[in-house]
């Protein structure tokens, strides 16, 4: 009997040992179970702490924008157009910066202006024979070979000349061809002259004949050789003959007039002698009036 509670008593100490050591087991299998399940923990936890590491130490990208303003004038409207340029810069972690290149674009505006031109009027036939027809009235003619009076009439294509140096005059008519072109029929029909004519102001002609020859007519108004008088050369030598020998008792045998660069008529008057002249004096005298001054600048009147 006490064998057997002896054996029992073992086997309960046995079994209590069992259970210690069973026990005993399982905190161990719990510790390492925590153990275990700390580990990923611990882990998070440094791979955590490398990203951040990682996000320090990576790059940083800062990005600035800068507008450029472009203004653009046209002849219609004014406009502004805005560019907006963008700027990237990238910095590391070694200090190294990257700067990218700038593009900037210019875009150009052509405006095009419409000009209103006028209608292109065609001429009336009044225009275009304006410049080839001579105001009626007379015309004083000057050239080279002399100075002569034009009087164009009135209501038709004639007219009349006197020459300054003998006085004598002709009649005739005359015909407009093409834009500067008169043919004058001088004395008849049969007996015509095509002359160049250039208007180059309303009273101002210049008349080119066909051998050349060239002369200017200027506008002295309206009126005809009855209204218009002028004292021809060979009238002035007359009357400056008698002039002289009613002054002096002496008339000289000859006298010239010769029409000076100024208008006036130089009148000489004198005697042929065998080898020379004998000038008795030298009048200047205006051919309207017949008035003007002798070799000292005494004032004559060949009227008188």
């Amino acid at each position: 009997m006490k064998l057997a509670k002896k054996w029992l008593s073992v086997l309960y100490l046995g079994c209590t040992a069992l259970l210690l050591t069973a026990c005993s087991d399982n905190a161990d299998e719990n510790t390492a179970e925590t153990e275990t399940t700390s580990v990923p923990a611990l882990l998070f936890e440094t791979e955590l702490a490398t990203n951040a590491v990682s996000e320090t130490s990576g790059t940083e990208t800062t990005t600035s924008v800068s507008e450029t303003t472009t203004e653009i004038v046209s002849t219609a409207e004014e406009t502004t157009q805005t560019t907006t340029t963008m700027e990237e810069t990238t910095t590391t972690t070694t200090s190294t910066t990257t700067e990218m290149p700038v593009v900037t674009t210019t875009v150009q505006t052509t405006t095009t202006v419409a000009v209103e031109t006028a209608e292109a009027t065609a001429p009336t036939p009044e225009a275009e024979t304006a410049t080839q027809k001579f105001e009626p009235g007379i015309w004083w003619s000057t050239s080279g070979d002399g100075d002569r009076y034009f009087c164009f009439y009135t209501g038709n294509n004639a007219g009349s000349f006197q020459d300054q140096e003998s006085g004598l005059g002709m009649a005739f008519s005359y015909e407009t061809d093409g834009d500067n072109t008169v043919i004058f029929h001088i004395g008849d029909a049969e007996s015509s002259e095509r002359v160049q004519v250039n208007f180059t102001d309303s009273s101002t002609a210049v008349l080119t004949w066909a051998n050349g020859a060239t002369e200017t007519l200027a506008y002295q108004g309206l009126g005809n050789f009855d209204t218009f008088h002028f004292y021809s050369n060979l009238e002035l030598c007359e009357m400056a003959l008698d002039y002289y020998e009613a002054k002096y008792a002496y008339r000289p045998a000859d006298a010239s007039a010769e029409v000076q660069a100024n208008g006036k008529i130089a009148i000489q008057l004198y005697d042929s002698l065998e080898d020379h002249n004998s000038t008795s004096a030298w009048y200047t005298v205006d051919r309207f009036t017949a008035q003007g001054t002798d070799i000292m600048g005494n004032t004559i009147n060949l009227k008188s």
